[in-house]
C-alpha cells in the first residue's frame, strides 16, 4: 500500500498493470491525449462530463468533422473511456441514463500520471506553500492547485511560462493581488479556470492571453463587470460566469468573439439581470443557458436570438414581461433552433409600466421543432393548449412555477406524451379538478381526440410517470375525474386517469384535505412523498396506511412534527 508502483515504469508496464497498458495502447491517438489529460486532476476527483469535454476542446484534442461537432466527438470519447473502465463510480441522468459525472480509480490515475511525466500535475496546498510548489517541473503544461486553507497564492507558479492549463480549486487569500502578474507571465494559457476563488476584479491585461480558449470565473460573487479587453480573445470557445450574482453586464463588444460556443451566465438563486448587448453576433454559440430580455434597443432584445441557430440543449429566456412588441418575439425565430430540447420562459418583469398581456407574447412564440421539455414561470395570462399546436404531441416534461394570479390549472391531461409534471408556487389555486385532467366542458381538444382507438375510453395523462405539487398554500380540494362522459353522438365514454403514474410528491400544501380516488386506488404508484401537509399526514396516521396506495408492499417512513408530516 505504501509503495509507488510507478517507480519502475518498465516493471509496471510488463508485470503489474499490463491489462491497463494494453487498454491504453488500444486507444486511438486522440483518445489517448484526452485520457492522459485527466492526470491534471487529483485522485478521487469527480469529473463532470461536459466540463471535461470543454477542457479537451480548449487544448485542441477534439477535431471537428464536416458532419460531427467537437462536443459530440468529446462525449463519444468520454463514453468510450467509460466503457473501457478508465472511469468508474458513475452518476447518471434519471431520464436517459447517460453518465454526467464519474471518478477514476487510483491505479488508473497513476497510469495517466506516468504517461504525462512532469507535464500534468495537481498540487494540494495545506501547509508550507512553497515547499510543495517547488516540486513543479519548469516544463509543466497543465496544473491544478487545490487550496485546503486560506493560503497565499504561490509565486512559483508565475515561473511556469509554458503552462497551458491553470485550474485553481479553493479560495487563496491573495488571489486578487496575484492575478494581474499571473496573467502577465503565463502567456501560453489556453485554459484559465478560477471558479469560486474570491476574485473581485478581472484585470484588463487578460486581453493579452491570445491563446485563451476556456475561461471559468463562475461562483466569484463580487465580480461586477468584465473588461472590454476580453473581447480581443478571438479564440475563446467557453466563457462561464454563472453564479456571479453581482455581475451587471457583459462587455459591449462580446459579439466580436465569433468562435465562442459556450456562454453560461445562469444563477438559479436569484433573478439578477445581466445586460447582454451584442449577443446577436455570437453565431457559433452552442450553449446559452440564460438570455435576459431588456426591452431596450441599446441592450438585449429577444430578436437578438434570431441568428443563433446552433443553440443546443437548454435555453431560459428571462424577463419576457419586459417585451414591448409581440412582433419582436417573432424575430427570435425559435422555430429555427432545431437542436434545442429544453426551453424555459420567465415572464417576470423588472418594471412597473403597463405591459403587453403575457398571452400575446406566448402566442407570438414559434416553438423549436424538437422541444420536449418546457418550463413557464411567473405567467399572468390564461394558457390554452391551442397556443401550442406544434408542441402538444412532443412535450414529455412540463414545469409551471409561480403563476401568481392563476386560479385554475390548464388542461394538461391532454398532453399525450407527458411523462413528468411539476407544479410549483401557484398561490391562488384552491381547487384542482376535471379541467386539469382535460375533461372540462370548455375543452380545446375534442373528446374524440383523447379517446382510445380500441374502445370508447378517455385516457387523461396517459404516460405521466412523475407528478409533484410544491408550495401550494391555498390548495384545499383535489377532485377526481369520476363518472362517464357523453360525446355528441350520445355514446357513453369511460375515463382512465394516470395509468402509468409511478411517483407523486406533495410538499408544503398545508390546506389540502384529501387525495383523489384515482391516486388512492392506483396500482402503479411506487413512491409517495408528502411533507408540510399536516391534514394528509394525520389521515395517514389515523388510518395506519390502510387504503393508501401500495400500503401492503411499500415501506412508509413517517416523520412527525408540530407543523408537518412526511410519508
Amino acid at each position: 500500500m505504501n509503495s509507488h508502483v510507478w517507480e519502475s515504469a518498465e516493471e509496471a508496464e510488463s508485470k503489474i498493470l499490463a491489462p491497463l497498458w494494453l487498454s491504453y495502447y488500444d486507444l486511438p491517438s486522440d483518445m489517448r491525449r484526452c485520457f492522459s489529460y485527466c492526470a491534471v486532476f487529483p485522485k478521487d476527483f469527480t469529473f463532470e462530463r461536459d466540463t471535461l469535454v470543454k477542457l479537451w476542446m480548449a487544448q485542441g484534442f477534439l477535431r471537428e468533422t464536416h458532419n460531427k461537432e467537437m462536443e459530440v466527438i468529446g462525449r463519444q470519447c468520454f463514453e468510450a473511456l467509460a466503457a473501457r473502465s478508465f472511469f468508474q463510480d458513475f452518476q447518471k441522468e434519471a431520464g436517459d441514463g447517460s453518465i454526467y459525472a464519474c471518478k477514476m480509480h487510483d491505479m488508473v490515475h497513476d497510469l495517466a500520471q506516468n504517461l504525462t511525466k512532469n507535464e500534468c500535475s495537481s498540487v494540494d496546498i495545506d501547509g508550507p506553500t512553497e515547499l510543495k510548489i517547488d516540486s513543479f517541473s519548469i516544463n509543466a503544461r497543465h496544473s491544478m492547485v487545490v487550496f485546503r486553507n486560506y493560503n497565499s497564492f504561490p509565486a512559483t507558479i508565475h515561473s511556469l511560462k509554458k503552462l497551458r492549463s491553470l485550474i485553481v480549486d479553493g479560495d487563496p487569500s491573495s488571489m486578487n493581488a496575484a492575478l494581474p502578474n499571473l496573467i502577465a507571465n503565463l502567456s501560453c494559457l489556453r485554459t484559465l479556470k478560477l471558479s469560486g476563488c474570491g476574485i473581485e476584479e478581472v484585470p484588463s491585461n487578460i486581453g493579452k492571453l491570445i491563446h485563451l480558449r476556456h475561461v471559468d470565473f463562475s461562483w466569484n460573487e463580487n465580480i461586477k463587470e468584465l473588461p472590454e479587453e476580453m473581447c480581443e480573445l478571438y479564440n475563446m470557445l467557453t466563457l462561464d460566469v454563472s453564479f456571479c450574482n453581482k455581475l451587471e453586464r457583459l462587455p459591449d463588444n462580446i459579439g466580436r468573439l465569433a468562435k465562442l460556443r459556450h456562454l453560461s451566465i445562469h444563477d438559479w438563486r436569484d433573478l439578477s439581470f445581466v445586460k447582454m448587448r451584442g449577443v446577436k453576433g455570437l453565431t457559433s454559440l452552442r450553449e446559452l443557458d440564460d438570455f435576459h430580455v431588456s426591452g431596450s434597443d441599446k441592450e438585449s432584445n429577444i430578436g437578438d436570438l434570431r441568428n443563433l441557430n446552433h443553440l443546443q440543449g437548454s435555453l431560459m429566456i428571462s424577463w419576457l414581461g419586459d417585451v414591448k412588441d409581440p412582433d419582436e418575439v417573432k424575430k427570435a425565430e425559435l422555430n429555427s433552433k432545431k437542436h434545442l430540447a429544453h426551453l424555459g420562459l420567465n415572464f417576470q418583469s423588472r418594471t412597473d409600466r403597463e405591459k403587453i398581456h403575457d398571452d400575446e407574447v406566448l402566442e407570438a412564440l414559434e416553438p423549436p421543432p424538437n422541444i420536449y421539455s418546457l418550463r413557464i414561470g411567473y405567467y399572468q395570462g390564461v394558457i390554452l393548449l391551442r397556443v401550442f399546436p406544434g408542441w402538444i404531441n412532443k412535450l414529455r416534461a412540463v414545469e409551471l412555477r409561480d403563476w401568481r394570479k392563476i386560479e385554475n390549472l390548464p388542461p394538461l391531461g391532454k398532453l399525450p406524451s407527458l411523462e413528468a409534471l411539476h407544479v410549483i408556487g401557484m398561490e391562488c389555486v384552491g381547487r384542482v379538478g376535471r379541467e386539469f385532467l382535460g375533461l372540462g366542458d370548455d375543452s380545446d381538444i375534442s373528446i374524440g381526440e383523447m379517446t382510445s382507438s380500441s374502445s370508447n375510453t378517455i385516457i387523461a395523462f396517459p404516460k405521466l410517470k412523475s407528478l409533484s405539487f410544491w408550495d401550494m398554500e391555498e390548495w384545499e380540494e383535489w377532485e377526481g375525474g369520476e363518472g362517464g362522459n357523453e360525446d355528441k353522438t350520445n355514446i357513453s365514454i369511460s375515463t382512465i386517469i394516470m395509468p402509468s403514474l409511478r411517483s407523486l410528491e406533495i410538499w408544503d400544501c398545508p390546506k389540502l384535505k384529501a387525495l383523489p380516488d384515482y391516486v388512492l386506488q392506483s396500482t402503479t404508484l411506487e413512491q409517495l412523498k408528502i411533507r408540510g401537509s399536516p391534514i394528509l399526514g394525520e389521515q395517514y396516521l389515523k388510518e395506519g396506511g390502510k387504503g393508501w396506495p401500495n400500503a401492503s408492499r411499500a415501506t412508509a417512513n413517517l416523520k412527525q412534527s408540530n407543523y408537518s408530516s412526511a410519508i
